[in-house]
Parts: structure tokens; sequence; C-alpha cells
């Protein structure tokens, strides 16, 4: 005879219902491999997914899966509803499949209702440094949440004991309300000053060192600042069609290396005259894009392999599409887009 008594993870509900109870460490496995904008509502769904998902060990397991999966971030402003827009899409892999097609799909993750704040820099795990003249601000799109910084320089480490901002000695000359193309590397953080040269923050020492740049170089006013083999580098956009590629090989030294790299006027082209970058993507290729948003023409990006000396374009559908403009009221003139490599969700709120 059959047995007909319920399993052992099975209960009965007020109804009478036989109902089966998932295991926890299941339910957390589970939820870390969910979106970090579902995980976000998730966490209302009952007091225990709530403990789960704001507990440290979690979120630390989830920033950890999250940087095996890159993002690209993008961002536009819209002055006729004083908004800006922030978007987020998978960095696309170069797989060397001519079939596969090249394009993928931008999902809407925030809206700011403030155009005073300017971004940058690209993300650091998940987090956006917003400015505003010397005013900072911090902004975490998969928790929707927006902190002011003090307007001093003072440090907060978010993994110590001590839970307060410490004021840190200054470089004389060293400024940080015109930091541009900032870049973590191997715990220092490089930003250029346009004035100066290239500004280095130890994280661990917590003090920022000048570094002069190579004479006749414009690393530090028009320059994307990259990670390249975990040095510094600096590229370079020659009007002769090159792309130059400085690497910092002593930073003590102010030593750096020169590569020139072909193929550069292949992107006017693919994008047109007017080319941004804001750095390497996982693949180590430099991403370029048009910051010009246009209702006419699909939204694309480019990455130049320095290894290959190749070009790919990528197409990314979901922004700015005429469903989105409509919802949103958005006319059909051309925006500035902002696109940052290496964006990463982490729901740890601020």
């Amino acid at each position: 005879m059959e047995d007909s008594q319920p399993s052992p993870s099975s209960n009965l509900d007020d109804a009478g219902n036989s109902t089966t109870n998932i295991p926890l460490d299941l339910t957390i496995e589970i939820l870390a491999r969910l979106p970090g904008n579902s995980i976000i509502r998730f966490q209302y769904v009952s007091k225990l997914w709530f403990s789960i998902i704001r507990s440290k060990d979690f979120t630390h397991s989830f920033l950890t899966r999250s940087k095996t999966r890159p993002r690209l971030l993008f961002t536009f402003k819209h002055f006729d509803s004083r908004k800006r827009f922030i978007f987020s899409a998978p960095e696309h892999d170069n797989d060397n499949d001519d079939d596969k097609a090249s394009s993928f799909i931008a999902r809407h993750d925030m809206t700011i209702s403030d155009l005073v704040y300017y971004i940058r820099c690209r993300p650091v795990n998940g987090f956006i440094c917003c400015t505003r003249g010397d005013s900072i601000a911090v902004c975490n799109p998969t928790t929707r949440q927006i902190v002011k910084l003090p307007d001093e320089h003072y440090v907060f480490t978010l993994s110590s004991q001590q839970k307060e901002w410490r004021k840190i000695e200054i470089t004389q000359g060293v400024t940080y309300n015109m930091v541009r193309e900032g870049i973590c590397i191997d715990g220092a953080i490089y930003y250029a000053d346009g004035r100066l040269g290239i500004v280095s923050f130890d994280v661990r020492s917590e003090k920022l060192e000048l570094i002069q740049t190579p004479k006749g170089s414009d690393i530090a006013h028009f320059s994307a600042l990259i990670n390249y083999n975990s040095k510094l580098g600096g590229v370079e956009y020659e009007c002769s069609g090159e792309i130059v590629l400085w690497i910092l090989e002593d930073a003590e030294k102010h030593k750096w290396s020169e590569m020139a790299c072909p193929l550069a006027f292949e992107w006017s082209d693919l994008l047109g005259d007017h080319i941004t970058s804001n750095g390497e993507i996982h693949t180590g290729e430099l991403m370029v894009v048009n910051p010009g948003l246009r209702s006419s023409k699909p939204f694309s990006v480019c990455y130049y392999d320095f290894n290959r000396e190749s070009i790919r374009k990528v197409e990314v559908k979901g922004i700015g599409d005429d469903e989105f403009r409509r919802v949103h009221g958005i006319g059909k003139r051309t925006r500035e887009m902002l696109c940052f490599p290496g964006y990463v969700e982490n729901i740890k709120f601020l």
C-alpha cells in the first residue's frame, strides 16, 4: 500500500492545503541569482527575506557574484522635466561569432529628479560619484539612493569599525571639485586634474599624491584613464588617425611608456566625428561612443582591441526609444549620452 503521509518538508497551511518549505540555504541561493533591482523589491516579502537580504554575508556574496557579470552604465539628462535617467546593460563579449547579433537591450534602473549633479567618473563597486562644484554625492542605482557627502576632504571606510568621517591631509594644490576620469587600480584611485596632472589617492595610507604626465601629452585634459594590465593607462586621440596609449610604469619616478595604435580613423565611419571614451570593459577592450543620442539613429558603442588592433560595433536597444520618450515626455532633439564600463550591481544601502 502506498504511503499517503506528507514528506518531511511538507506542511499544512491555514486552509488545510499542503505546502512545501524551501530550505534556507536554497532560498539564499535563489535570491543571490536574481537581478539586484528584483532583490531590493523582494526584501519586503517577509521579515526573514528582509534579514537575509540586508545581512552582511549576503550583501558581500551578491557583490562578489556581480563582479563576474559587469555591465555598462548609461545616463542622459532631460532639461524640460529636470530629470536624469540612468540605464545599464551587460558588457558585450567578443565571442568571434559573426552570426550572433551584435546588440543588447538596456534596462532603465533609476531616474534622478535633479539636474544639478554631474557624473564624470566611472562607477566603483556599483556606486556612482555625482558632483556639483565643490559638492559631491554618492548614488547607488540598484537601491536608488543618493547620499550627499561633506564639502571637505573627508574619508569614510564602510568596512571599518570606526563609523565616522575622518579628515585627511591635503597635498598643496590638489583639488577634487574638478575630478575627471576617476579609476581605481589595486587600492589606488586615480583622477585627472586638468591644471596639475594625475592625482593618486592611496586607499590604505589615505594620502594624495601628484603624478607628472608625459611632456606634450594631454592625459590630464582629454584622455580616458584605463586599467591596462593592472597599470594606469591614459588614451589620447591624435589628429593623425592614431590612438596613443600612455602606460604608467613607475608612479614614484613619474615614468611612462608609450604605445601607438592604428585604426582610430575607422571610428568616424562607425560612430561619427565626435567620439569619447570612459575606459575599458572586462575583456580589456577600450569602449568608445558617440555621446549624441538621436531618436532617428540607433545608439551604438564600439570596442577597440589593443592586442588585435581591431574594432567591433554593438547596438544598444531600449535607450530613449519612442515608447520611453512618450512615457517620459522627451522630445526628439539630440541628448548627450554618458557611458561608463565596469558597473556592477550592489545591494548595499548607503
